[in-house]
C-alpha cells in the first residue's frame, strides 16, 4: 500500500508556475480535497477505476468526473512518476547487486555458470555502448534541427 502522496500533492499539488506570486492564488484554487487525494492514492493502487472507487469508497462516476479535471490530472500523473521513479531507484539500487553477483559468479567452478555470467556481461556491455552511441546521435539530431529552426527565422 502507499505510504501517502508526494510533497507535490501534500502541499495540494501546485502547478508549475513562472511568477512566484501567483503559487498563493493557484494553491488556493487549485486544491484537492481529502477525497480527492484518497481517489489519487487508490487509483495508483488498484488496477481499474472500479476497483479504486470501491477501496476510497467513491462512487466511480464522481471519480470519472475528477479525471476530467485537469488540475486533479496533473496530480495523479505527478504521483504516477513519482512512484515510478521510486520504483526506478530500487531496480538501480538491486542493478548494482545483480552486476557484483554476475562478476562473482564468472570465478565459479562450473564452466557453464562462468559461461553464462560472461554471455550476460558481454550482452549488456554491448547493449551499453548501442544505447550510447543512439543518445549520441539523437543529440546531434537535436542540434541540427535546433539549428535549422533558427536559420528558418532569420531568413
Amino acid at each position: 500500500m502507499l505510504s501517502g502522496l508526494s510533497q507535490t500533492t501534500a502541499m495540494n499539488c501546485p502547478r508549475n508556475i513562472d511568477n512566484i506570486e501567483h503559487i498563493l492564488t493557484d494553491m488556493r484554487e487549485n486544491t484537492l480535497t481529502q477525497n480527492q487525494q484518497k481517489a489519487i492514492r487508490a487509483i495508483l493502487e488498484a488496477n481499474s477505476i472500479e476497483e479504486a472507487a470501491k477501496k476510497a469508497r467513491i462512487s466511480r462516476s464522481t471519480i470519472y468526473n475528477w479525471l476530467k479535471d485537469e488540475h486533479f490530472k496533473e496530480c495523479l500523473e505527478r504521483e504516477r512518476k513519482a512512484l515510478f521513479e521510486e520504483g526506478l531507484s530500487a531496480l538501480k539500487g538491486a542493478a548494482a547487486k545483480a552486476a557484483k553477483t554476475l562478476i562473482e559468479l564468472l570465478e565459479s567452478k562450473d564452466r557453464n555458470t562462468r559461461r553464462l555470467a560472461a554471455k550476460e556481461i558481454i550482452n549488456f556491455a554491448i547493449k551499453a555502448v548501442e544505447t550510447r552511441e543512439l543518445e549520441e546521435r539523437i543529440i546531434k539530431l537535436e542540434e541540427l534541427l535546433e539549428q535549422n529552426k533558427l536559420n528558418q527565422k532569420r531568413t
